[in-house]
């Protein structure tokens, strides 16, 4: 039987700076240190109290900057995500789709027939237009069917 290794995508190669440490995480390596020895010593200096008793605190303040560094949310670099999150979260790109035989007018909408009169969803011309088609079968260009 044969066999073809599969080389890993170029695409994903990350440089690395130290070790097995991209620049990335060095760098966030470096910033929860630089955080979790400056909180230990305002808490030894400042507010007077031995930073070993609370070393959950000094945990919880340097966590973030250590998921940062190696945590890639679908795949994407924690920065990246972040961004996108928050531009998700704060605006409405919301797109909502209406058939092109609602946009033509050719067709009223739902809520128009509904508030106009009861009854059938399309009219006698429409129903006429659609009579023996299903679907997509209502749009064909060769039988002069065609909703721009």
């Amino acid at each position: 039987m044969l066999s073809v290794a599969i080389h890993k995508d170029i695409a994903e190669y990350q440089p690395k700076v130290i070790g097995k440490l991209t620049g990335r995480t060095l760098i966030s390596i470096t910033v929860a240190l630089g955080l979790s020895i400056s909180v230990a010593v305002y808490m030894n200096l400042v507010l007077k109290i031995d930073p070993t008793d609370h070393l959950e605190f000094i945990y919880a303040v340097s966590l973030p900057c250590w998921c940062c560094g190696f945590w890639k949310p679908h795949g994407l670099p924690f920065e990246q995500f972040a961004l996108l999150w928050l531009q998700h979260q704060l605006s409405d790109n919301r797109l909502f789709y209406k058939p092109s035989m609602f946009k033509s007018g050719f067709v009223k909408t739902p809520d128009e027939i509904t508030q106009s009169r009861k009854g059938k969803l399309y009219d006698k011309s429409t129903r006429k237009f659609l009579d023996g088609t299903n679907g997509l079968e209502a749009y064909s260009p060769r039988a002069g069917r065609v909703i721009y």
